[in-house]
């Protein structure tokens, strides 16, 4: 049998047991099928929107507190740094897990199926990123956490991952982070000497960010001219996030936005817009007003066919995040995600992770098992969107060529 026909064999067998309406993270039996693992092994290419300390599953994440008795969780569940200041009663990982804890016991309370039920899955979400903002305190932390997050990558057939990173504090504590994701990227390359990364620095656009917008582009900036990967800047892009729905709109940042782009040549724009059931919500327009080059999640579009077509003669490319937008509420049922639409009208996709630690069970993976059972796609239609990744990626023509080499070359491996 080869291995389109295994793979039409195992989606059937697949969507007959599980259909197209697929909880990531209660049912845990979806990453036992044969469906799953024939993703697993499938080269992917690229990652273009993901978070920054969001993306370990929560049993590597686990893993990573363990080895790192510097960071302790509190008893409202919160990781801190040791030392002054640290709760009474906080505990390392290790003690955590002695004391009779478990994965399952963070994956409750880290991810999105600890919400309460009929409550607003954006509070808690939101939550999660307050509870383990402290992850990546410190350079060697941000070494070590990356390290592992570009290591399960690359066992995942991912060669470059586009990762949303915020640049908070002076601009000596933003290029020691910056510093340290560039040390990371090398130690990955002891073990894949393809791998590539690029930085999508991110501001916010509700009230506790806003403040600090214009710190956080300088310091973005300032990255982006002394962190270097062989000469080529690892700050790419320029983001601004947040739930859109209850926080500013993009209008607000829209001509800063123009301004930093137009001062810093080479700076590519890639905005989250239409992440929302809204018919009001127009951040779609402005985003498009800003020049962007991608579109973040554009789940809405459907609503707005004047916008549709003007995406479409741009050509400009979705990041499609289909079990991001099942766990947050806008997609129940796969098959009814509007970006299958998109794509089949001729809009570029890209299938995403977004932020998988507080999602899922896995990386990526998931995604592209969502959309393989949702939209019903053929191994073909699988590799074309896969090869999307490393088109719209925001890497230079001549690494994004190299790169497209090597995955032509493990895609036929693959296939064979």
């Amino acid at each position: 049998m080869g291995v389109e026909q295994q793979y039409e064999r195992i989606k059937a067998e697949f969507r007959q047991e599980f259909g197209t309406s697929i909880d990531f993270l209660r049912d845990a039996a979806v990453y036992q099928t044969p469906l799953y693992e024939f993703l697993r092994r499938m080269p992917k290419g690229a990652d273009l929107h993901a978070h920054a300390d969001a993306i370990l599953p929560m049993a590597e994440q686990v893993s990573f507190l363990s080895d790192h008795p510097e960071l302790v969780i509190t008893p409202q569940w919160q990781i801190h740094y040791s030392g002054l200041g640290a709760p009474y009663g906080s505990r390392t990982m290790a003690e955590c897990l002695a004391d009779g804890l478990t994965v399952e016991d963070f994956r409750r309370e880290w991810t999105v199926a600890g919400a309460p039920r009929g409550s607003y899955v954006w509070d808690w979400f939101e939550g999660i990123f307050t509870k383990c903002g402290a992850i990546c305190t410190t350079p060697s932390l941000v070494q070590d956490y990356y390290t592992r997050v570009m290591l399960y990558y690359h066992s995942i057939g991912v060669e470059y991952l586009e990762l949303r990173v915020p640049f908070f504090g002076s601009r000596e504590d933003a290029l020691a982070r910056g510093r340290a994701f560039l040390a990371a990227l090398q130690d990955v390359r002891k073990t894949d000497p393809h791998f590539m990364l690029g930085l999508v620095a991110c501001g916010g656009k509700n009230d506790v960010w806003d403040p600090l917008f214009d710190i956080l582009m300088d310091n973005a900036m300032y990255v982006r001219d002394n962190v270097l990967d062989g000469g080529r800047p690892l700050v790419v892009a320029i983001d601004i996030v947040n739930d859109e729905d209850r926080s500013y709109s993009l209008a607000r940042y829209e001509e800063r936005v123009r301004q930093i782009v137009a001062s810093h040549p080479g700076l590519r724009l890639t905005l989250h817009a239409g992440e929302s059931l809204r018919g009001e919500n127009r951040e779609i327009e402005i985003a498009l007003r800003c020049g962007i080059d991608r579109l973040g999640h554009g789940f809405n579009l459907y609503r707005y066919p004047e916008l549709q077509r003007e995406v479409l003669q741009k050509g400009i490319c979705l990041e499609v995040c289909p079990v991001s937008n099942a766990a947050l509420g806008y997609c129940a049922d796969f098959s009814n995600h509007p970006a299958d639409g998109f794509r089949r009208a001729g809009i570029p996709v890209v299938i995403c992770s977004d932020d998988p630690a507080y999602q899922a069970h896995s990386v990526l993976v998931g995604d592209y098992l969502a959309v393989a059972a949702g939209w019903d796609l053929t191994l073909e239609e699988l590799r074309v969107l896969c090869r999307s990744g490393i088109e719209h990626s925001f890497l230079p023509a001549p690494q994004k060529a190299a790169l497209l080499a090597k995955w032509e070359e493990d895609w036929r491996e693959f296939a064979a």
